[in-house]
């Protein structure tokens, strides 16, 4: 009996791994063709939805410094390319805001990829305070309420009730945002594909 409840729970925690991995949700830019700008140049208006990518909603917002507000480019690919995996976004005295309402389940961790060349960066999470700094490892620990902040080595993850965040930068690139479910979701979808797995073994 003991077995079979250990060799039960093992299947739950690899279908809860699975199932988180494959109903992530990343932006990584790469359905988009290289050279695509954004910007007041551009046409574009802060608040503006530009890119939806796996039920991720990215808009283009002002970026701020000291006194100075910026709302200049964004441009998929160029620059940076070298420095990451796959297709960047450069961020050039502009901020993006990713917004997680129609991913279809309560985003519990988001990770991020980025590289800084210079200037100063804004952060936000769920709309709370801004935060203005310079590089991003001086981002605190607590970005907004519920909600804490890791960075290290080119990666930031967020952990906690997580709705959308915003990051804008001068002379910034960002790729592969990921959007995880959180852990309750999840284990009742495992919890739903052990249970059926059991009926189908007693029948």
């Amino acid at each position: 009996m003991e077995r079979g409840r250990a060799i039960a729970y093992l299947t739950m925690l690899t279908m809860w791994a699975v199932a988180a991995e494959s109903l992530a949700q990343t932006v990584d830019f790469e359905s988009v063709a290289p050279g695509t700008t954004f910007g007041q140049a551009y046409g574009n208006t802060p608040g503006e939805i530009v890119l939806t990518q796996e039920g991720i909603a990215m808009s283009v917002e002002e970026f701020f410094l000291g006194t100075f507000v910026g709302f200049v480019r964004a441009e998929v690919g160029g620059r940076y390319d070298d420095y990451f995996p796959t297709t960047p976004l450069e961020l050039d005295n502009i901020g993006v805001r990713f917004d997680f309402a129609d991913v279809g389940f309560d985003v519990d961790l988001v990770t991020l990829e980025y590289q800084e060349f210079g200037g100063g960066n804004n952060f936000a999470v769920n709309d709370e305070i801004q935060f203005q700094v310079s590089p991003l490892t001086d981002l605190p620990t607590d970005v907004a309420p519920g909600v804490t902040a890791s960075v290290d080595a080119g990666v930031i993850t967020l952990e906690g009730d997580i709705d959308s965040f915003q990051i804008g930068g001068q002379e910034l690139g960002i790729d592969n945002v990921t959007a995880v479910p959180e852990p309750v979701s999840v284990l009742l979808l495992a919890l739903g594909g052990a249970a059926l797995l059991h009926r189908r073994h007693k029948a």
